[in-house]
C-alpha cells in the first residue's frame, strides 16, 4: 500500500515545469517504453521510481495557491494519454486495417490491453487527483477520462471497421470455418466497456437476417419446406451456442427472433403457395367440368 508523504511547511516549492518534466520523463522512460516493447512496466527495485514520481505528484497537488498544480496535473494526465493514442495507437491500427479483418482485430485487442495497463498505472501515479481534486470539482475520474479518450480518439475512427470484421468472422463460422472465438469475445468486451454494444448489435442483427434469409430462400426454392424448417431449427441451436461462447447474452433473444421471424415468413409463404396451388387446381377442375358439360350438351343436340 502506497502512503502519501508528509508535507512540511518548509518543503521547497515545486514549479510546474520542473515537476512535470520529472513526471513525464518517468512515464516515457518506464511506462510508455514498456508498452511499446510489449513488456510489463518495471519501476525499479521496490518501486523506487514509482514512489518518487508518486511523491512529486502528491506534493504538487497539496502546495498552497498559487503553487497548487492540481488543475494542470489533471489536464496533463489527459494530454499524456491523448498524445500516446495519437502518436502510437492510431497509426498502428491504420496500418493493420489494410491487412484484413482478423489482423486488425488482433491489433485492436493488443492496443486495448496496453491502454488498460496505461490507464491503470497513470491512475496510481495521479491517484491524489481522484481522491480530492476530481471530487471537489465533480470531474470525470482518471479511469473515466482514459476510457473516454480511447473512445473518442480510437474507437470512433475504427468502429465501422471493427464491426464489419466481427460480422465477417461470424458469417465465416456459420459457413463452417474455424475462427478465433476468444478474439471476438475480447473485442466485444471493448464495446461493453465503453457501453456502446448497441453499435455492434444492430448491424449484427441486420447481417443475421440477411444471411439466414438467403439460406432459407435458396433451400426453399431447391428443396422443400420441411428441409427449410430443419435448417432453421439447426440455426437456432447454433446461434444459442454462439451467444454462450462469445456474444453478449442480451443479444440472444434478438438474434433468435430474426430467425423465428424468417420461419414464420416462410411458413406463411408456403401456406399461401399451397392455397394458390389448391385454388388453381380447383379452377382447372371446374373449367374441365364445364368443358365436359358443354361436350355432353353438344352431343345431345346432335
Amino acid at each position: 500500500q502506497i502512503l502519501g508523504p508528509t508535507i512540511m511547511s518548509n518543503n521547497p516549492i515545486i514549479q510546474f515545469e520542473d515537476g512535470w518534466s520529472d513526471i513525464k520523463r518517468a512515464i516515457d522512460d518506464v511506462l510508455i517504453k514498456a508498452l511499446n516493447d510489449g513488456v510489463k512496466p518495471r519501476w525499479g527495485p521496490s518501486g523506487y521510481k514509482y514512489m518518487q514520481i508518486y511523491c512529486i505528484c502528491h506534493d504538487m497537488c497539496v502546495q498552497r495557491s498559487p503553487y497548487n498544480w492540481s488543475r494542470h496535473m489533471y489536464q496533463g494526465h489527459g494530454l499524456t494519454i491523448q498524445k500516446y493514442l495519437h502518436s502510437t495507437v492510431l497509426p498502428s491500427l491504420q496500418d493493420k486495417s489494410c491487412q484484413g479483418g482478423e489482423a486488425f482485430l488482433n491489433e485492436l485487442r493488443y492496443r486495448w490491453s496496453n491502454h488498460q495497463t496505461m490507464n491503470q498505472w497513470l491512475r496510481k501515479i495521479f491517484c491524489y487527483l481522484d481522491r480530492y481534486y476530481v471530487k471537489q470539482h465533480s470531474l470525470p475520474t482518471l479511469e473515466e477520462t482514459g476510457l473516454q479518450l480511447f473512445k473518442t480518439e480510437i474507437y470512433q475512427h475504427f468502429k465501422g471497421h471493427a464491426t464489419s470484421a466481427i460480422i465477417c468472422l461470424i458469417n465465416e463460422e456459420r459457413e463452417g470455418a474455424i475462427i478465433d472465438k476468444t478474439l471476438i469475445k475480447s473485442i466485444i468486451g471493448i464495446y461493453e466497456s465503453m457501453e456502446v454494444t448497441y453499435e455492434l448489435e444492430q448491424p449484427l442483427l441486420d447481417a443475421t437476417r440477411v444471411y439466414y434469409s438467403g439460406k432459407m430462400k435458396n433451400l426453399y426454392a431447391k428443396s422443400s419446406m420441411s428441409a427449410c424448417l430443419a435448417m432453421a431449427e439447426e440455426a437456432l441451436d447454433n446461434e444459442k451456442t454462439r451467444v454462450v461462447e462469445y456474444l453478449n447474452p442480451a443479444t440472444e433473444p434478438k438474434i433468435l427472433g430474426k430467425i423465428r421471424g424468417l420461419i414464420t415468413f416462410y411458413k406463411l409463404k408456403d401456406a399461401i403457395t399451397n392455397l394458390e396451388l389448391a385454388l388453381w387446381k380447383a379452377r382447372i377442375n371446374e373449367e374441365n367440368g364445364q368443358d365436359r358439360d358443354m361436350c355432353h350438351v353438344g352431343c345431345g343436340a346432335e
